[in-house]
């Protein structure tokens, strides 16, 4: 493996922010696309996937749509939805190789006694600076919408990852997870394939925290290795009922190995 990408890992800039808000729109009918999105563990309800069509009036996001999905809980009917740019070339000299970018957009929503919907929260994350190829999405079948804690409250989780890299390098991969405003996150990298080794070998048997690990470790032949598989800290989930820790823990690690090549 090439040491010298972990190089490029600075250059993954990442915003994730949570704000809400009503919105001036006005909704307008929308019916469930054919074929509901399984139901998630810990909540019997059902969640609709919706196409760009069938979606009420919200705030222009850019980009193209990803996924759309529409349910109801305690507080109302939910809309998650889930756009990404094209990749675009960054502004360059002539000292630099050319670089490009491309940004991912999701948003939540609730319906209002008065119809419209308001912003519960919002998440925009990004790859920038890019040389290499590059990759920016949701890992396909992800997507979950939960009530873990059994509150009436559901939770919405996305998997995704960010790429960029000119050889086997592992890509970075982000847990975020919502119930109503509270945010819940890992960050880490995911494993990948590059040699004869099985892919499940190189999964930690536990994959935090790489905030842990000293300079020395890092810095020693191979060290850069301890990095794959492994999230940050659970710093977010201090407060959080334990439920939510357990199912996060459990979908990185059902995740970490798909970082196959992808292409937009």
């Amino acid at each position: 493996m090439q040491r010298g990408f972990r190089l490029v890992l600075p250059l993954l800039t990442a915003v994730a922010a949570c704000q809400s808000g009503p919105t001036d729109e006005k909704p307008t009918s929308a019916a469930p696309a054919k074929g509901a999105v399984p139901a998630a563990a810990g909540w019997a309800g059902k969640v609709d996937s919706l196409t760009a069509a069938q979606l009420p009036r919200l705030e222009k996001l850019p980009g193209k749509l990803l996924q759309a999905r529409r349910w109801t809980d305690a507080a109302g009917e939910n809309l998650l939805v889930l756009y990404r740019t094209h990749p675009a070339a960054e502004r360059t000299t002539k000292y630099t190789d050319e670089e490009s970018h491309v940004e991912l957009y999701a948003r939540q929503y609730v319906r209002l006694p008065s119809g419209e919907f308001q912003e519960m929260w919002r998440l925009q994350d990004a790859v920038r600076n890019c040389p290499f190829d590059m990759w920016l999405g949701p890992l396909p079948g992800s997507t979950r919408i939960t009530d873990l804690d059994h509150d009436g409250t559901t939770e919405t989780t996305l998997v995704y990852k960010l790429t960029c890299r000119s050889d086997v390098s592992p890509s970075d991969m982000k847990l975020i997870m919502h119930e109503g405003k509270a945010k819940y996150a890992l960050r880490g990298q995911m494993v990948v394939q590059y040699d004869s080794v099985p892919l499940l070998r190189r999964v930690p048997a536990n994959s935090c925290c790489t905030d842990t690990l000293s300079k020395e470790q890092l810095d020693a032949p191979e060290g850069y290795e301890l990095l794959a598989g492994r999230y940050q800290n659970e710093n977010d989930f201090r407060a959080a009922p334990p439920a939510f820790l357990h199912f996060a823990r459990a979908q990185w690690r059902r995740w970490i190995t798909h970082d196959e090549f992808e292409q937009f």
